[in-house]
């Protein structure tokens, strides 16, 4: 891999690191990044990082957040974000608004850090949005999309992608398919609902909305009971994915986009169902590169 390090001075081309690691998480915007190098010489103060693959594709492009020069030891340690981590760092202005697009909302909380591009439906929606001191610039444009659009956004290929879409490709690991070295299933019957009882916004009541079939057959009982007008099915679905989760160990980079389509060739229990890569964790140190991979119900 390349790695270009931009700064005051200008662009420097940092030398084979001693050590990297690159974190991706479907529930955060921004990936994380820590890599040590030897101690360039000349280098200067660095506040930019863009990671180049073998095929000329960007691995890694991101604010550095932290920079440490070992002046003995001779190496330099950089610790940083991926460009989305502005969407968060920067506070929105506060606003109302009323009748709004997701163009209007991409000009005003996004387009202003760089990003040029947005997916999504460009309708004007009915009804107001009220942006709150305190909220980041992220906040503001995911309430937008988790209220009008009814999808998560995220950050991809620079693109902010509000169109609710996920990746084709399917990731197959095992016999025939990427060769896991480990692996662990994890189990967290503790995260599902069995029941979920909806306010009535008339009466002050409250009816039962939603079972848990997963609850049910695991004879888990844990019930709540959720405020008017919440996305009953969103939330069965989030407790599903965070009870069920497999963790594989990859040799060497494997670069698999979040959300995208996988399975397991032999498939432990109750990972039968259909999965998406939730997290990746890119490892290069001594021993070499392995990947790890966190697969999650859809």
């Amino acid at each position: 891999m390349i790695y270009l390090a931009t700064g005051p001075a200008g662009e420097i081309t940092l030398p084979s690191p001693v050590r990297i690691r690159l974190d991706r998480d479907a529930d955060a915007p921004a990936d994380g990044f820590e890599g040590t190098f030897p101690l360039p010489a000349g280098g200067g103060q660095m506040t930019g990082l863009t990671v180049y693959d073998e095929t000329g594709n960007i691995f890694f492009d991101g604010i550095v957040d932290e920079q440490e020069e070992d002046l003995t030891g001779g190496t330099l340690s950089l610790s940083g974000r991926s460009r989305a981590a502005l969407l968060l760092d920067n506070e929105a202005l506060p606003q109302n608004y009323v009748n709004p697009s997701l163009a209007t909302v991409f000009d005003r909380h996004i387009r202003p850090y760089g990003f040029t591009r947005f997916l999504g439906d460009e309708k004007s929606f009915t009804g107001t949005l009220a942006v709150t001191k305190g909220m980041s610039e992220w906040a503001a444009a995911a309430a937008f999309c988790s209220r009008f659009l009814k999808t998560e956004p995220r950050i991809a290929n620079g693109i902010f992608d509000a169109s609710g879409s996920a990746p084709e490709y399917e990731f197959v690991f095992g016999k025939s398919g990427i060769r896991f070295s480990s692996g662990l299933a994890r189990g967290r019957y503790c995260e599902l609902y069995s029941e979920l009882y909806m306010m009535d916004p008339d009466g002050g009541t409250y009816t039962l909305s939603a079972r848990s079939d997963d609850a049910a057959a695991l004879s888990v009982a844990r019930r709540r009971f959720l405020s008017a007008g919440t996305d009953v099915s969103a939330v069965l679905k989030k407790a599903g994915q965070s009870a069920f989760t497999c963790v594989l160990d990859c040799p060497g980079a494997v670069s698999a986009p979040l959300l995208s389509p996988a399975r397991i060739t032999e498939p432990p229990s109750g990972f039968e169902k259909s999965l998406c890569v939730s997290a990746l964790r890119y490892l290069l140190d001594a021993e070499g590169e392995h990947t790890r991979i966190t697969l999650r119900r859809e």
